[in-house]
């Protein structure tokens, strides 16, 4: 099968033929018919994210396809199945407390093991949910981290309540289905982000209100008697976008962060934490359960992915150079093409 491979850490991908996975015991393996790509992904190829495994490894954690094989699963066989993230040991403070996603055992696709930017993957049969015929691999593959993370973020970290005001901070790949999410659970929204474009589809999902990150007055004042929002989910993971998703809190207020990048920190004047009694929350993911809740929103049509291109696998480092370059709106799709029978074959199709 043909795989995109990080061989060097910080160069361009490698499109190479590799041997078709095995499953062990427990896992099965899954004809990748989309995945997402995401900034995870630049990190994964810079070498910059924790957890690592030593190249090569084969990036992409937002997969979606067609169970082929699921030893000691059969009703699974022929199943279109998307991947949840985490595989965790269950046992540890952080699974028994329910907080998996930070279990010091826990292996994801395309960092710690494999991922699906090939042919072929390897999962966990745990790991799997499947879907309906009505629901597109790409957006059940996306769902997996650009709608689950904010998910889980809204409706699990920050409990989010029906009438909240609450500002979305970033109107990307997170940030668009975070508005969905939250109008979906009977907030309002407002948006935060420096991008017209980006801005006009935030107000098409149902925004009340867009502005740029000089306009934080305007939030503040469409807010109400408050002085500010409830909550702000943070999916920019730069400095300014922050300060800004605090600073249109209202006292009382929580501001929740998906997004990040190594080495960057974030801060607020101790004053306004401690006085204003800010809640700061960071939320990585979500659980399994948030996961197939999320998918099944997805798949309902209550929240919908926004998909901007669709690229063949082949073409990857343009994709991720996109991506790099701020030129994707939403989530950028790779679909592999390899078709080679499931016989161990190296070969290419």
């Amino acid at each position: 099968m043909r795989a995109a491979v990080v061989r060097t850490y910080g160069q361009p991908l490698s499109y190479d033929v590799v041997a078709i996975p095995e499953p062990p015991p427990g896992e099965a393996l899954l004809r990748v018919r989309a995945v997402g790509i995401c900034a995870t992904d630049l990190k994964v190829a810079s070498g910059s994210l924790d957890g690592m495994s030593t190249v090569p490894v084969i990036p992409g954690h937002e997969v979606a396809g067609d169970v082929v094989a699921a030893r000691g699963h059969p009703e699974l066989e022929g199943r279109r199945a998307a991947v949840y993230l985490y595989d965790t040991c269950g046992a540890c403070l952080w699974c028994a407390s329910g907080r998996a996603t930070l279990c010091r055992s826990a292996v994801r696709p395309g960092i710690e093991r494999d991922g699906g930017m090939a042919g072929f993957v390897a999962v966990p049969v745990a790991c799997l949910l499947t879907f309906g015929s009505g629901l597109s691999y790409a957006h059940a593959a996306v769902t997996m981290d650009a709608v689950t993370t904010p998910w889980g973020a809204l409706h699990g970290r920050a409990g989010l309540r029906a009438g909240e005001r609450v500002a979305v901070v970033g109107s990307g790949g997170l940030g668009l289905n975070g508005i969905q999410i939250a109008l979906g659970a009977g907030a309002e929204v407002a948006v935060i982000d420096p991008a017209p474009g980006a801005r006009e589809l935030a107000v098409k999902l149902g925004a009340g209100l867009a502005v740029g990150p000089d306009e934080l007055d305007a939030v503040r004042a469409w807010a109400g008697a408050g002085g500010g929002v409830d909550l702000a989910l943070e999916t920019s993971g730069v400095r300014a976008g922050f300060d800004a998703a605090v600073a249109v809190l209202r006292p009382g207020g929580r501001v929740v962060c998906n997004g990040y990048q190594p080495g960057l920190e974030y801060g607020l004047d101790s004053r306004r934490l401690v006085l204003d009694e800010i809640d700061v929350l960071g939320s990585r993911v979500a659980s399994r359960e948030d996961a197939r809740a999320a998918l099944d929103a997805v798949e309902r049509g209550d929240v919908r992915p926004h998909v901007s291109r669709t690229l063949p696998l082949a073409r990857v480092n343009e994709a991720l150079g996109l991506l790099r370059g701020g030129e994707v709106e939403g989530r950028l799709v790779l679909e592999p093409e390899d078709t080679a029978p499931v016989d161990g074959s190296t070969q290419p199709a």
